[in-house]
């Protein structure tokens, strides 16, 4: 998989004009650094000298301080009327922001244009911020909503085709909720003519994409035009979602125009001469000798013709965090080189930011995080102090981007990619080596970036992840990332075949229709997934009646039953016993050949015990088994986080059999629901826990053992990854890990499983060495690899970060039943 790294900046300069990307991957090429060259281009041909540079630059600067200032709380505090607080803003802004000897050097064309600006823009903001004091918010929440607002950052993958995929990052610096309207927008300033809205407004369509795909907001989208004449731009999300084939093509081209610029193919770019005047390249001659006419050059058009022979909603792009670069390679946030001519005078005019006083004790002996004192809720193998000259390791998450999965022994963060989820992640360790505790931190950080959860509980060691770790029990430089949490994650605990939690029922059976698999243009294939899915169904049901006998005819006669029943109509199980005890009635001829007349009773009597006798309670009450349902939030920018408590069931026959039937029906809902075709994203994190009971190694064959292999092997085409955790490497079928592209290895007990590790790692092109050293390894500590991961991680063991959620010891289905009660669970969605 090729990952290529952006920035919101460049996004915004390749939609201005394609060949001012195309010069600037040259010139950061050229660098040799790993510097980014970005090109800003604040007005258009034909223009007066504009401010746009020192008005961006200055509102940034405004945005960032404003923040955390008492006098902008107080003003905010004290707002009666809007002039009134547009007054106290300007006030404020002039002191804290603006050197006004420098700006009063600057021409005075330039300087009308940027005072009137920055007033229409105080004007704009003190209507919404009294409106929203009015509405009863308080102060202190609506500062930090109009300047805190961590969702102003965007880190979105998208997969472009041909295995490529676009990893952009950056900040959208004018996006709010506005109570007015009851919505986020994203707005975008222009110091410009509006001679161009459409190519404008197409600019913050890409913002918006990005940040409903990276927080699930659905935003409104406007471009104020402030100078020199004001006037606005407006569109609502379904205007923007109804054009996202051409942002993916602008993505797409980008990584085309920068594989021309450095001689790898792709495509030539094609230039925009509404801003020629401006530009350097033109003015040189350079644009027109590389490039050709301004006319010349092309666009990659694939998702616009593939949205043509669709005829239905596109959706290529899952939120995802960068990966830590490779030794040599410029990410989406490495630093720019600013190639604007504007800039220099921009920054004499507006103030630096404020260093912060460094903290107390930095060069000393600094303390670790400090434990909690709660026993389990510990995180394992953490000590009381760092090593003399260490910062404690969450004071190094300051600009991290990805899943945050915990720091080395340096205190660096290690963070993961979520596209690699994609291709299934592996934790394994011995039992007290702290791999539940990694296992939890993955599906809290896949939450986070955006990605549902359906997490298999056995025990009751998951579904703890309902409750809130307190607070004040995380350190300071993670609550942000723990308050993320909190506003995403929307939990869910499911328990089939009780009412401990919100009940799940089996019953009607979803067999796979023709309509829903009719997406599937090869015949053959289609009527092997059919069959696939039909002789998994009936090997579910011969595996729960455990009648004895042949029960290989047993499958194979329940298959034909299946294969008659009509499916216009959700099956019930009370159909196929009818059609078990009497399969003529459904055209099935020669039943005698299929299966003995006293095993094909004994089969009936077995399931009608399924409807009618006690243990029917899987098949009766509650809600059926929908996972379109169950990924669907209550509410935008909720992530569901699904939890399925197996412990109330009476029986492991029970567990098995249920796990195994939702296997299946994962698999069903995948092949009928997702196209495979288009690739993307990650629709589903798929969480096993102590995996070993339900895909061991050898030949047993427990019933969910062949549904969940087939997850593993099929799942990543349809954006399904599975997360498996186990004590030991040679517990679960090799198959398995075969399919997991990322492993995180904690402490191992045994030299065979040191040698198991060394197979995998064989496998896949040479064992680390770092390997061998994972027997015995401290409790807590873990080394990993994943596809694409940096050089300087290789090999280097961290420790996970403090859990979001609670870890404590496994909770009975009383005490389940007693959390989604207070909780307030019951509901649909919570």
């Amino acid at each position: 998989m090729r990952l290529v790294h952006v920035n919101v900046t460049q996004l915004r300069v390749a939609a201005t004009c394609p060949r001012l990307h195309w010069f600037d991957t040259r010139a950061t090429a050229e660098r040799q650094d790993g510097r980014k060259v970005v090109s800003r281009i604040w007005r258009k041909g034909g223009e007066a000298p504009g401010c746009g540079a020192l008005f961006h630059t200055a509102v940034e600067r405004f945005n960032a301080a404003a923040r955390s200032s008492d006098e902008v709380l107080g003003a905010l505090e004290g707002a009666r009327d809007a002039e009134g607080l547009q007054r106290a803003l300007m006030r404020w802004f002039n002191g804290a922001c603006l050197d006004l000897d420098a700006l009063a050097a600057r021409p005075v064309p330039l300087r009308l244009g940027f005072i009137s600006a920055v007033q229409l823009y105080m004007e704009e903001l003190a209507r919404l911020a009294v409106h929203a004091r009015a509405a009863g918010l308080p102060a202190a929440e609506l500062r930090d909503q109009l300047f805190a607002d961590s969702r102003k950052r965007v880190d979105v993958t998208f997969h472009v085709g041909d295995d490529v995929h676009v990893h952009v990052t950056g900040a959208i610096d004018y996006v709010y909720f506005d109570p007015r309207l009851g919505k986020h927008r994203i707005v975008d300033y222009k110091l410009t003519p509006a001679t161009s809205p459409n190519s404008d407004l197409f600019q913050v369509f890409t913002y918006a994409l990005m940040h409903h795909h990276q927080h699930g907001t659905r935003p409104d989208v406007a471009v104020f035009y402030l100078h020199p004449t004001r006037s606005v731009r407006e569109a609502r999300w379904e205007e923007v979602e109804a054009k996202r084939a051409k942002v993916y093509e602008l993505i797409a081209s980008m990584v085309a125009w920068s594989d021309h610029a450095l001689g790898a193919g792709g495509l030539p770019p094609p230039g925009d001469r509404t801003y020629c005047d401006g530009c350097k390249h033109e003015r040189s001659g350079a644009c027109v000798a590389a490039l050709g006419h301004k006319d010349r050059g092309s666009w990659d058009r694939r998702w616009t013709a593939l949205e043509a022979t669709r005829g239905d909603g596109l959706d290529e792009s899952a939120p995802a965090a960068a990966r830590a670069p490779a030794a040599g390679e410029t990410t989406a946030d490495a630093p720019m080189v600013d190639d604007d001519p504007e800039l220099e005078a921009a920054l004499a005019v507006v103030k630096p930011a404020e260093r912060p006083e460094p903290a107390p004790g930095r060069g000393k002996k600094a303390p670790a995080e400090a434990p909690s004192g709660r026993g389990p809720e510990a995180p394992p193998g953490r000590g009381s102090e760092a090593p003399p000259g260490a910062r404690p390791p969450e004071a190094r998450t300051a600009g991290v981007t990805g899943m945050l999965l915990g720091f080395d022994d340096g205190g660096a963060p290690v963070c993961l990619d979520p596209a690699v989820l994609r291709t299934h992640v592996s934790v394994v360790g011995a039992a007290g080596s702290g791999k539940t505790w990694m296992a939890k931190i993955i599906a809290e950080e896949a939450l986070r970036a955006g990605v549902p959860v359906l997490a298999i509980d056995p025990q009751g060691d998951l579904v703890q992840m309902m409750e809130a770790r307190p607070r004040d029990d995380v350190p300071p430089a993670l609550r942000r990332a723990w308050e993320e949490l909190q506003e995403r994650m929307e939990p869910r605990i499911l328990t089939p075949g009780s009412s401990h939690g919100l009940r799940l029922c089996l019953d009607p059976l979803r067999l796979p229709s023709a309509s829903e698999l009719s997406h599937i243009a090869n015949p053959a294939l289609r009527a092997e997934e059919e069959e696939g899915l039909l002789v998994a169904v009936a090997a579910n049901l011969v595996s729960l009646c455990a009648c004895g006998g042949e029960e290989e005819s047993q499958r194979t006669f329940l298959y034909q039953v299946l294969r008659h029943l009509p499916r216009a109509a959700p099956v019930r199980l009370r159909d196929i016993v009818a059609a078990v005890s009497a399969p003529e009635d459904l055209g099935i001829d020669e039943v005698d050949s299929l299966i003995r007349k006293s095993e094909r009773e004994r089969l009936a009597r077995r399931l009608n015990t399924f409807v009618q006798g006690p243990s029917a309670r899987l098949f009766t009450g509650g809600t059926r088994l929908d996972f379109t349902e169950l990924l669907r939030p209550s509410r935008p920018g909720r992530v569901p986080l699904n939890i399925v408590y197996l412990n109330a069931l009476s029986n492991d026959d029970e567990k098995h059999f249920f796990l195994a039937a939702l296997a299946t029906e994962l698999y069903r809902w995948m092949i009928t629901t997702v196209d495979a075709s288009t690739g993307g994203g990650v629709n589903l994190l798929f969480y096993i826990d102590e995996a070993r009971d339900w895909i061991p190694a050898g030949g047993g064959k427990p019933p969910a053992k062949q549904p969940l292999i087939r997850l593993f092997t099929q799942g990543r085409k349809y954006g399904v990854g599975c997360l498996l955790c186990t004590q030991s490497p040679r517990s679960v079928d090799y198959n398995v890990f075969g399919n997991t592209s990322t492993k995180l290895i904690g402490r191992l007990e045994a030299a065979q499983d040191v040698d198991r590790v060394i197979d995998w790692f064989t496998n896949e092109g040479g064992a680390p060495s770092w390997v061998a050293a994972r027997k015995g390894a401290e409790k807590g500590s873990f080394v990993a690899r994943w596809p694409d991961m940096p050089a300087e991680l290789a090999g280097r063991a961290f420790k996970g970060r403090t859990l979001f959620t609670r870890h404590a010891g496994a909770w009975s289905p009383d005490r389940v039943e007693r959390a989604v009660t207070e909780a307030g669970l019951r509901g649909a969605g919570g």
